[in-house]
C-alpha cells in the first residue's frame, strides 16, 4: 500500500503547507550563509583550543545537523497543521487520533402542518420530534472541530445560525428556541439558503445536508417543484444530503380552506349567500358544521365527513341588517390531529347605503329627459311605483345627481362609484382625479352620447386607462332599418356580470334594439367583453367571449380592472336616445348588477393570511395614529411610511396568528382575521420515492423519524490538524532544549592537559 493510500489525506487550505516548506529551507539558508561568514586566522593562543575541540568535532556535528532537521521540521509541520489535513475514519492514521472536521447544516421545518399531534413518547408535535432529532445530531459531533448552521423552513426561510459556528451547546440552545409557526413551507427558499452556505466553505470540507420535515403533500407538491429538483441537484454535489420524515402514513386532517361571499357586494337589503370550501385528506372521521355571525351560532349546520370531493357547503340565508364590518366563520370541529385549521373566518364590509356621483352631460328640462334620468331611477327606483315627486327608495344605492360643471367642487373619496353620461369632455385634472379614485377602488362607469367628443376622450382618458380602448367609429343604422341587437343566449356562457340573467328567455336583452353606438377597439390589457353586438346575419351565441382580443363582433359592455377599482364601458346611452333597452325589464337588474358587482367590496385588507402583514389602505379615514392588538390583546407595532411623500401608509410586520385582531383608527374600530394558509392542509405523506423524485432523484439517505446507530465505518473527514499542531509543539519544546544544551560545553569537555 502506498502512503498516499495509506494516509487517505486531503488538505483544507493546502497553501499553508506551500509555505511551511518554503520556510522549512530559511534554516539550511542561515545555516550556509553562516559558514561562508567564516574566515581562518592562525592564532597562537587558540590552536590548544582547538586541538580539544577536534577530538569532539564528530559530536558537533551530530548535534548541529539535529538541531537544524528539527528547525527545519518544525517550519514544514506548522504549515502542515495551518492546511488541516483530512482523513478517512477507515485509516489507521485517523484511529490514532485525528480530530474529526466538518460542516453541518440542519433544516427545520417549522411551517403549520410540523404542529400535527403524533403523541410520540418525548414528543407531542412534529416539530418537537425534529427539534430532539436535530439536538441528538449536534452530540454526535466532535467539539472544536464541526461546525452547525441551523436553518428553519417555514416561509418564508430564515437562518437561526447563519455562519458555520462551533460552539455546539449554543446550536442546541437555539434549536430550543424555535417556534411552532402557522404559516406554510418555504423548503425551496431553505434550500437555497443552504446552497449559499456550501458555496461560502472550502470545496475538500465535509459537507452534510439534514433535512427534518413531515414529507406533506402540501410541502413537497408544491408550485415550485422544479425549483426543488433543480435545488437537489445542485446540493448534491456539495453535500451529502439525509432526509429525516417525521410524517406518519395513514395521518389525516380535515380543514376549512376558503370562505368568501356568492355576490361581490353585501348589502342590508337582500339575503346573503356564503359559500365554504371544506376538505378531508386522508382517512378521516366525522365532523360538526357550524356556522357563525359575529360569533353568534347561525343555522345550517350538521354532520359531514369531510374528503378531497367534499362539495362546497353554502350558507344561503343569512341577513345582516346592520352595515359594516361584521364577522363570517365557519367551522367543521372533529377530531383531528392538526386543529388549526378546522376554522376559517372573513370579515365582509356590508353596505347599508352605496353613494353614487352620477355626472350627466345633458341635463334636460322635462321630466326623464336629462342624459342620466333613466339612470338614476334604475338605480333607486322608489318604494310605491305608483307615487310621484321625491319618494323614498328601497335601494341601497344613493345616487346623487349633478351636472359636468358642478364635478369640480365634488371629493370623489366621498363616493363609491362616478357614472358619466353622455359627457362631452373631462379635463386632464379631473382624470387625473377620476385615475386616482379608480386604483384606490373606486368604480367607473362611462355612458355614450351625442355630445361625447371621441378625440377629447381618447387623448385625456385613454393615456389614463381609463377606457378600454380608442373610439374609431360611430356606428348607426338608417331610418328604415332594425337597430343592432346584443349578442346574448341565456343558455350560453355567460360574462359573471350577466349570470343573474341564466335561463331567463324574456328579459329583454335578446330584443333591445341600439340605434347608435360607439365603435371601440380593446386594447387587450385586462379588458373584459361583458356583451357584445350580434353581427348582421348571425345567431346568437352558444358561447360568450369574455377577453378575446380579436372578436369578430364590436363590444357593447366592457370591464377593466385598474388598482384596486375597475372601470365599466357602456357603448351606447344610459338613456332612450339611442336604444330601446331602458323600456326592456332587463335594465334595471342589469343596471344594479354592473354597478353592485364591479364595485369593490372594501374589506379585502381586512382578511390577511398568516405571514403576510396588514397593510391599511389610503382610503381610511384616520382620526388618530392607528392601533393595532392581537388575539391576545398585545399591541402589535403599526410601521409608519409615505407614498411619494404624500398621505402616512401603515404596515404591520407578518402576522402570524390566525385569530381576530382589532385596529383603531380614533373614532372607528375594525376587526382584522387572520386565516392559515390552504396549501399546508394537506397532510398526507409521500413516500421515499416521491422525496427522491422531488429533489430530483439524487443519492440521499432517506431515513424515518428516528436516529439510527451512527456507523462505524462512515467517513467523517477527520481533521489532522489538531494532531499535527500538538506535534509541532513537542518539537518546539525539543528544539528549546537541545538549542540550551547544545549551545554550552558540559564540565571537561574543554580541559587542556
Amino acid at each position: 500500500m502506498t502512503l498516499h493510500r495509506m494516509l487517505a489525506t486531503s488538505l483544507i487550505t493546502p497553501g499553508f503547507l506551500i509555505a511551511g516548506v518554503l520556510l522549512a529551507s530559511v534554516p539550511i539558508i542561515i545555516h550556509i550563509l553562516n559558514r561562508r561568514r567564516f574566515k581562518v586566522v592562525r592564532w597562537a593562543a587558540m590552536e590548544y583550543l582547538l586541538a580539544a575541540m577536534r577530538k569532539n568535532r564528530r559530536r558537533l556535528r551530530f548535534e548541529q545537523w539535529i538541531l537544524l532537521a528539527t528547525r527545519c521540521l518544525v517550519l514544514a509541520l506548522l504549515g502542515l497543521a495551518l492546511a488541516r489535513p483530512l482523513a478517512c475514519s477507515q485509516t489507521n492514521l485517523a484511529a490514532a487520533g485525528a480530530q474529526r472536521s466538518g460542516l453541518h447544516v440542519i433544516v427545520i421545518d417549522n411551517s403549520y402542518s410540523m404542529g400535527y399531534e403524533a403523541h410520540r413518547p418525548e414528543a407531542r408535535t412534529h416539530l418537537q420530534q425534529a427539534k430532539l432529532l436535530a439536538k441528538q445530531l449536534i452530540d454526535r459531533l466532535s467539539s472544536g472541530g464541526e461546525s452547525v448552521v441551523i436553518l428553519t423552513a417555514a416561509n418564508p426561510a430564515s437562518a437561526v445560525i447563519s455562519q458555520p459556528s462551533y460552539d455546539l451547546q449554543a446550536a442546541k440552545a437555539a434549536i430550543d428556541r424555535i417556534e411552532q409557526t402557522t404559516v406554510g413551507t418555504d423548503l425551496a427558499g431553505a434550500l437555497q439558503l443552504a446552497l449559499h452556505v456550501a458555496e461560502s466553505q472550502p470545496a475538500t470540507l465535509r459537507r452534510d445536508l439534514y433535512l427534518l420535515t413531515d414529507g406533506t403533500r402540501g410541502a413537497w407538491d408544491a408550485p415550485r417543484a422544479n425549483q426543488l429538483q433543480q435545488l437537489g441537484q445542485q446540493l448534491a454535489k456539495l453535500y451529502h444530503v439525509t432526509h429525516f420524515n417525521l410524517g406518519g402514513q395513514n395521518q389525516w386532517n380535515q380543514a376549512v380552506l376558503d370562505l368568501h361571499p356568492q355576490s361581490n357586494l353585501l348589502t342590508t337589503r337582500f339575503n346573503n349567500e356564503f359559500i365554504a370550501d371544506i376538505k378531508g385528506f386522508g382517512p378521516t372521521s366525522d365532523a360538526t358544521l357550524q356556522w357563525k355571525l359575529d360569533n353568534q351560532p347561525l343555522p345550517g349546520g350538521g354532520t359531514i365527513k369531510p374528503d378531497t370531493q367534499t362539495p362546497p357547503q353554502i350558507q344561503s340565508q343569512l341577513m345582516i341588517r346592520t352595515g359594516g364590518p361584521h364577522i363570517i366563520s365557519v367551522s367543521a370541529i372533529g377530531q383531528d390531529a392538526l386543529p388549526i385549521d378546522n376554522v376559517r373566518r372573513r370579515v365582509v364590509d356590508v353596505v347599508s347605503e352605496l353613494k353614487v356621483l352620477v355626472v350627466e352631460g345633458d341635463h334636460g328640462v322635462g321630466l326623464m329627459s336629462g342624459s342620466a334620468a333613466f339612470l338614476t331611477l334604475a338605480l333607486a327606483p322608489p318604494a310605491d311605483a305608483s307615487a310621484h315627486g321625491n319618494v323614498k327608495s328601497n335601494s341601497v344605492i344613493e345616487p346623487e345627481l349633478i351636472s359636468d360643471l358642478e364635478l369640480a367642487n365634488k371629493v370623489l373619496a366621498d363616493y363609491r362609484a362616478v357614472i358619466f353620461t353622455n359627457v362631452a369632455q373631462i379635463g386632464a385634472a379631473q382624470a387625473d382625479q377620476l385615475r386616482q379614485f379608480v386604483q384606490r377602488g373606486g368604480t367607473l362607469m362611462l355612458f355614450m352620447g351625442e355630445q361625447v367628443n371621441a378625440d377629447s376622450y381618447n387623448t385625456i382618458l385613454l393615456p389614463r386607462h381609463l377606457m378600454p380602448g380608442p373610439l374609431t367609429k360611430r356606428m348607426s343604422v338608417g331610418s328604415d332599418q332594425n337597430g343592432f341587437t346584443f349578442d346574448f343566449n341565456p343558455n350560453g356562457s355567460l360574462h359573471p356580470l350577466l349570470s343573474l340573467f341564466r335561463g331567463e328567455d324574456k328579459s329583454g336583452l335578446d330584443t333591445a334594439q341600439v340605434f347608435t353606438y360607439w365603435q371601440v377597439e380593446p386594447d387587450g390589457n385586462g379588458v373584459e367583453r361583458v356583451l357584445d353586438y350580434l353581427p348582421a346575419g348571425a345567431s346568437p351565441s352558444t358561447t360568450t367571449s369574455t377577453t378575446s382580443n380579436a372578436h369578430p363582433a364590436d363590444p357593447a359592455i366592457t370591464v377593466q380592472s385598474m388598482g384596486a377599482g375597475r372601470v365599466v364601458f357602456f357603448s351606447t346611452t344610459a338613456n332612450a336616445d339611442w336604444t330601446s333597452f331602458p323600456a326592456k325589464p332587463a335594465y334595471v337588474t342589469l343596471m344594479h348588477e354592473l354597478l353592485l358587482g364591479s364595485v369593490n367590496s372594501n374589506d379585502d385588507w381586512m382578511n390577511v393570511i398568516a405571514g403576510q402583514p396588514l397593510v391599511l389602505p389610503s382610503t381610511l379615514k384616520l382620526t388618530a395614529a392607528p392601533t393595532l392588538t392581537d388575539p391576545a390583546q398585545k399591541p402589535v407595532v403599526l410601521n409608519q411610511s409615505s407614498v411619494d411623500g404624500s398621505q402616512p401608509l401603515y404596515r404591520s410586520p407578518p402576522l402570524t396568528t390566525p385569530g381576530v385582531y382589532v385596529l383603531s383608527t380614533g373614532t372607528l374600530t375594525f376587526p382584522i382575521v387572520v386565516n392559515p394558509p390552504a396549501d399546508e392542509a394537506d397532510v398526507r405523506t409521500l413516500d421515499n420515492g416521491a422525496i427522491k423524485a422531488a429533489l430530483g432523484d439524487i443519492d440521499i439517505d432517506l431515513q424515518g423519524d428516528v436516529l439510527m446507530p451512527e456507523p462505524a465505518d462512515r467517513d467523517r473527514g477527520n481533521d489532522l490538524g489538531w494532531t499535527v499542531m500538538l506535534l509541532v509543539l513537542v518539537l518546539v519544546a525539543a528544539e528549546s532544549f537541545m538549542a540550551m544544551r547544545f549551545g554550552h560545553y558540559r564540565r571537561g569537555t574543554a580541559q587542556v592537559s
